[in-house]
Formats: structure tokens, sequence, C-alpha cells
């Protein structure tokens, strides 16, 4: 999430969203918001789902193992001569006694129970169980992928309210010396020492600054909203961010591998089987069936059974190369992935250097923030005095207390960026967030 504007940043206190009237809140921690995410997001849950489906598509996929059994039964009747002579036949009730031209009304209730089986299907069924076993390693891994990126998402968001917070505390302390400083100007007035311009410039600038207040409630309600949905909560529950700052350990030289890396590989490996599934399509395949048949009769009473069972080869001779294509098709979309795979890994690599960057700026601006607050905050007591003693105009005063309130804010966004900037890089690395 980007940082918002210090226009809607300023003045943020402490960010809770409220639910219903008395509804019982628990704070939530950076650990129970990353616990929470893994399940609760609708993002983790879309994985999930894809994740059922590619173990359902392996079970299909092994269904092919087992031979299929299938049952049928059915009535029919006809005056049809040759229809009427197959039903008769398979009766066992066909007479020469009768006229094959004019066999008049003829029913047949017929039953059959058939199995077939396919012996040898040119490694078809081997490929695509070995396909559907990496789609569900993909998937899984993509699961995880997915748990991993709503997880830095949730500490980015989480460090960006605690930055918000830090902003707050520096905007209430402007607007409590603007209002000082606007009481002073007053009595100095008063007093003759000082001219109504510098009532009047204190005046705007307090108005401005309580003009921030009025954004800070929609940056408020906009970055908690943003943090509830992300955890996937609904409007109405009580939601309150804890006050503790949780902090980031610094990884050292391990890394682990991540897991979308892992998903593209097994992608790969997916599309590599889905190769040899296309290639089982130019073999020859062999089936086995068998099945028994009963077949009766109402108009004459009478019934037979039979039976038939065999071996059936099949090949395709000329198909105008479309097995050809398929094949081509297959091996171009695994060349694709493992490319998609290389172009993951340098990202990875780009990922973590910027986080490495990143947190080596932040430090920076850390230390020189500091001073720069130390400094800002003795300039204005300085200036402060000076005007009180009129040898400042209001407007150095106003620019001291801007400046001050700057130095605050640029520190509290170098103390958040550096939090963020660990959780990008333990997330660039593969690691745990915490």
């Amino acid at each position: 999430m980007k940082t918002l504007p210090f226009a809607l940043m300023l003045s943020i206190p402490a960010l809770s969203w409220g639910g219903e009237v008395g509804a019982p809140r628990s704070p939530w921690t950076l650990d129970r918001a990353l616990a929470h995410v893994a399940e609760g997001s609708p993002d983790a849950a879309s994985a999930e789902a894809r994740l059922r489906k590619a173990e359902a598509e392996l079970r299909e996929a092994r269904a092919a193992l087992w031979p299929r059994v299938s049952a049928e039964t059915g009535y029919s009747a006809t005056d049809n001569p040759p229809a009427a002579f197959m039903m008769l036949l398979n009766q066992r009730q066909l007479t020469f006694d009768r006229d094959f031209n004019a066999p008049g009304l003829t029913d047949n209730w017929g039953s059959e129970l058939r199995a077939d089986y396919p012996i040898y299907a040119g490694g078809a069924r081997k490929a695509a169980i070995a396909a559907a076993e990496h789609g569900v390693a993909a998937s899984r891994w993509a699961l995880e992928a997915a748990r991993d990126g709503l997880r830095l998402e949730v500490a980015k968001a989480y460090y960006e309210i605690f930055r918000a917070r830090e902003v707050a505390a520096a905007a209430a302390a402007s607007v409590r010396s603007r209002r000082s400083h606007l009481e002073l100007a007053r009595e100095l007035v008063e007093e003759k020492a000082a001219l109504q311009t510098a009532v009047l410039d204190l005046a705007t600038q307090l108005a401005e600054a309580e003009a921030q207040l009025v954004f800070a409630e929609n940056a408020r309600d906009v970055q908690v909203a943003y943090l509830r949905t992300l955890l996937g909560l609904e409007l109405g529950v009580g939601f309150e961010v804890a006050d503790r700052l949780e902090g980031i350990e610094e990884p050292g030289p391990a890394a682990g591998e991540r897991p979308d890396l892992r998903a593209l590989r097994a992608r790969g490996r997916q599309a590599e089987a889905g190769v040899d599934l296309a290639e089982a399509a130019l073999r020859p395949s062999v089936n086995a069936f068998a099945s028994t048949r009963h077949d009766e009769g109402f108009q004459e009473s009478d019934s037979g059974d039979s039976w038939i069972a065999g071996v059936a080869v099949r090949i395709d001779l000329f198909d105008g190369g479309a097995r050809r294509a398929r094949v081509e098709q297959a091996a171009a979309g695994a060349a694709e992935l493992r490319e998609q795979e290389r172009k993951q890994r340098l990202a990875v690599a780009l990922q973590t250097e910027t986080a490495r960057l990143a947190l080596k700026a932040a430090r920076k601006r850390i230390d020189l923030g500091e001073a720069a607050v130390t400094s800002a905050a003795e300039s204005r007591e300085l200036t402060r005095k000076r005007f009180e003693e009129g040898l400042a105009l209001s407007t150095e005063l106003i620019d001291a207390e801007t400046a001050l309130t700057g130095a605050r804010v640029h520190l509290a966004g170098a103390r958040a960026e550096e939090r963020i900037a660990l959780a990008s890089l333990r997330h660039a690395l593969g690691l745990p967030i915490r």
C-alpha cells in the first residue's frame, strides 16, 4: 500500500473502527493479524479453493486406473421389421412361421451390465496422474505464496498505522504550540509590543492545522478500512489496533526458498507431463470389454440372456496433423513456464536488493531525522523567545513550527519504513515475517 499524502496522514489519532455500541473489542496485534489473514482473507480462501480443485483433478486422473462399469435398462416397442427381428432373436423366441415383413407389435425390455478397461493407453494415464500430482503441488505452493503476500501487506498496513499515530502526535503537538503562539501574540498586541498582523498570521496557521484534523478523520477511516478489508473482516465487528508496536528481526545470511518459485517449478513439471500426455495420443490404445444382457418381451412372453467379451486395438492412422500440433503446443507451454520461472528468480533477486537498499536508506534517515528533530525543537524555542522579546517576526515563528512538525513527520516515516523494509526483505528471502 502506498503512503498516504501528508495532508491525509496528519494528526491521525489511535486508529480504531467502532463496531456496534457495547461490542467487545480485542486489540489486533501484528502476530494476530498475520495469523488471521492466512485463513480469513478472501484471497487465501480463493487459493484454498484452487487447491481443493487440483486435488479433485488428481482423484479424477487416478480413477482412470480402474475399470468402468455401467448398467442400462429400458423398454421399447416397434413394428419395424428389422428391429422386431432383433428383439425376437435376443428374446430367444424367433420362429419362421411368422411374416417378417409384417411382424406386428413387438416389444422388449432389455438390461445390460458392461465393463470396460483400458489395458494400454500409450502412457496417457501415467502422464495424466503425474500432471495432476504436480498441479496439486503447484496449487499448494501457490496457496502458501498467497498467504505470504497477504502477510507482507498486513505488516505494511500495520506499520502504516503506527506511522499515522506518530504523525498524529507531531500534529497534536503542533496544534498546541500554534495555539500557545497565538495567545502570546494577542498578549503582545495588547501590550503594543507586536502588530495585529502577527495575530492574523498565527490565527490563519492555526485554522489550517485544525483543517488538517478534518482530513485526518477521513484518513483514519480509510487506513483502518484497508486493514479491515485485508483481514477479510465484516463491518459491525469491533476492530482496534493494539498500542504495542511489534518489531521485526533482521534476517541473517540464510534464506528460504520462495513458495512462488516452487509453485512455478511445479507448474513447469505439470507442463512437461502434459507433453507426455499429448505424445500418448500418437500411440495405439488397447481396451478390454465384457458385457452381459437380458432381453424380455411382454407381447410374447419369453426371455433370453447373452454375453460378449473381447479386446479392441485402436490406431489413429491420420488426423491431419492435429495430434502433432497438440504435442507442439504442450512443449511450447512447458518452455514458457521455464522462462517464467527464470523471470521470477530475477524478480526475487531485485526485490531482495531493493529491500536491502530501502533498509539502509531508512536507517540513515532515522539518524538524520533524530538530529533534525532536536535541532528544529531548539530553533523553535529560540524563535519563540525572540518573538516574545519583539526580535522575530510571526512568519519566522510559523516557519520554525512548520520545520519542527515536518522533522517529526519525516522521522516517523523513516521509522515505519525501516520496519516495512525489514518485512519486505524477509519476504523476499522466503522467511516468515515474524
